[in-house]
């Protein structure tokens, strides 16, 4: 064959490729916010990519009906109510410039720090899905404590699955607590509600009782529930995301009521 028959070929194999992406990138472009837009990539495969980013949504948006029928109940009672709901903004994104695991400890650096905004305190997170809460600053650097660490705990909450005629509503709320290990957490201190059922792939996420976090980041999904005797469990949580498949990190600003 030809040179110049390869050469057309390979150009319309080309065009064709290129219209098929174009198309795709139509179709799911416009159903990815611009936060999901600026998070992806980041060292997932798209299809597991697309997987954590479906779980944190259906987890923050099941979390965020309930807080928005709580507090429409809650104005209901309340005759001039004019409280803007807490806002959460991206201050910074931080590229991960060392990580530290030893003895149970884990930590990561990341390239911004104080001229960039960043606080202690702060929530570091992937997507919607918590990382970790920075832990000290610098000019500009900052220190991360990972949501793994032994030392981590966070207030939390499991929800329930939605259905088709039944919101997420929350099952029980805990402590998430960090085992050191880099793919597990643990559920503590989970209330003793009767007949409570706590079943693998139930989401768990920021119950944000303590003021430091906003309400329904995505902290993992139940890994495996037992019941110990009563009401008391032992829950094995799979965190949503793993600073390890990620090059850089989201730095969030949150202002408690």
């Amino acid at each position: 064959m030809q040179p110049r028959t390869w050469w057309i070929i390979g150009g319309a194999l080309a065009l064709g490729a290129s219209g098929l992406i174009g198309g795709l990138r139509g179709y799911v472009g416009p159903l990815m916010t611009p936060f999901q837009r600026a998070v992806a990539g980041e060292g997932l495969t798209p299809a597991e990519e697309e997987v954590a980013v479906l779980r944190e949504q259906v987890a923050h948006l099941g979390s965020e009906n309930i807080v928005l029928r709580t507090r429409l109940a809650d104005y209901a009672g309340i005759i001039g109510e004019g409280q803007v709901p807490p806002d959460r903004v991206v201050v910074a994104r931080g590229r991960i410039i060392s990580r530290s695991s030893r003895a149970g400890r884990r930590y990561l650096e990341l390239d911004v720090g104080r001229i960039d905004g960043v606080v202690k305190g702060m929530p570091v997170a992937a997507g919607w899905g918590l990382v970790g809460l920075v832990a000290g600053t610098d000019d500009g650097r900052c220190l991360v404590q990972v949501m793994t660490d032994s030392e981590f705990r966070v207030a939390a909450a499991v929800l329930s699955q939605p259905t088709k005629d039944a919101p997420a509503r929350i099952l029980c709320e805990g402590v998430i607590a960090g085992q050191g290990r880099r793919d597990e957490l643990t559920l503590e201190f989970a209330d003793p509600a009767p007949g409570l059922e706590l079943v693998p792939e139930l989401p768990v996420v920021t119950a944000g009782a303590d003021g430091r976090l906003p309400t329904g980041m995505s902290l993992g999904t139940i890994r495996e529930a037992t019941r110990l005797g009563g009401n008391r469990w032992q829950v094995r949580v799979v965190p949503t995301r793993d600073p390890e498949q990620h090059e850089s990190l989201l730095i969030l600003r949150f202002s408690g009521r």
